[in-house]
């Protein structure tokens, strides 16, 4: 009975944390939704509740203002490329760390850049940059997003692997599998949780980057969505109408994404996150 009472204690303990959390989720989120439907003037007196005159017209003028279908397709591309090769040189790297005791002490190496602040390497980094012509371009910004994502990466994928029984690799060996075949025919497959962790992780801090972009795509024709909404803040007026419209436009992608693989991720976050 004590034990009955205790678990129905800790139950309530997890629901009341859950509507806190949420609570505090959905109120900003609202703000910004019904903030997206109001005038100018009805924003400035009425800020926080519902809007008297829906202007579903602001999402119709964010989206033309700022160009946001170009917006989207500069920032889809930075991040599904950086994606790409994220997955691929993160499990890569992560291979041999896992399973091989001789390339473990490597492993410091990818997680000190973890410890090291963007701002530290920025200058040095952007002279780089200048230097092999590489300002205003994507492929810089994605040279520098895989730099900055890949200890992440290789660190998740460390742990799931060290999960993963080594007898199918033994299996493979007595079949006459290479080790390039082994890995990306039996092993990879088996990583589907955390590669969904790393997409869905990777995919929000680079979607919504801001800073990087800022230094590094100058030229209006690369603007990704951040910088296409920093476009309605000027110097003596914003139009917060028009960005929050573009902030709740450019949430819609990365929730259907979240929405595809949360099952995978929420497998990765609890199994290859905590292992090792």
């Amino acid at each position: 009975m004590k034990i009955l009472n205790s678990e129905k204690g800790a139950f309530a303990i997890s629901i009341i944390i859950v509507l806190f959390w949420s609570l505090i989720t959905i109120i900003p989120l609202s703000i910004v939704v019904f903030g997206s439907l109001k005038s100018a003037r009805e924003l400035a007196l009425n800020p926080i509740g519902l809007p008297q005159v829906w202007q579903w017209g602001q999402y119709q003028k964010a989206f033309f203002d700022a160009h946001l279908l170009r917006a989207l397709g500069n920032s889809a591309l930075l991040t599904v490329s950086s994606l790409f090769f994220l997955v691929i040189f993160g499990a890569s790297a992560a291979y041999p760390l896992a399973r091989r005791t001789k390339w473990a002490p490597y492993s410091y190496f990818f997680l000190s850049g973890i410890m090291v602040p963007f701002q530290l390497a920025m200058l040095p980094l952007y002279r780089l940059m200048t230097k092999l012509n590489l300002i205003n371009t994507h492929v810089g910004v994605i040279f520098i997003y895989i730099a900055v994502s890949l200890p992440m990466t290789i660190f998740l994928y460390t742990g799931f692997i060290k999960g993963v029984s080594s007898d199918l690799e033994d299996a493979a060996k007595v079949d006459g599998a290479n080790q390039f075949r082994m890995f990306w025919q039996i092993i990879f497959p088996l990583l589907a949780p955390a590669t969904s962790t790393v997409i869905i992780m990777n995919s929000i801090s680079l979607w919504n980057d801001f800073f990087i972009v800022l230094l590094f795509l100058g030229k209006r024709e690369y603007r990704t969505l951040q910088l296409a909404m920093y476009s309605f803040i000027q110097q003596y007026s914003t139009r917060w109408g028009l960005v929050f419209a573009a902030v709740v436009l450019s949430m819609i992608p990365m929730i259907i994404v979240f929405m595809i693989l949360q099952k995978q991720f929420i497998k990765g976050l609890s199994a290859g996150a905590v292992k090792g």
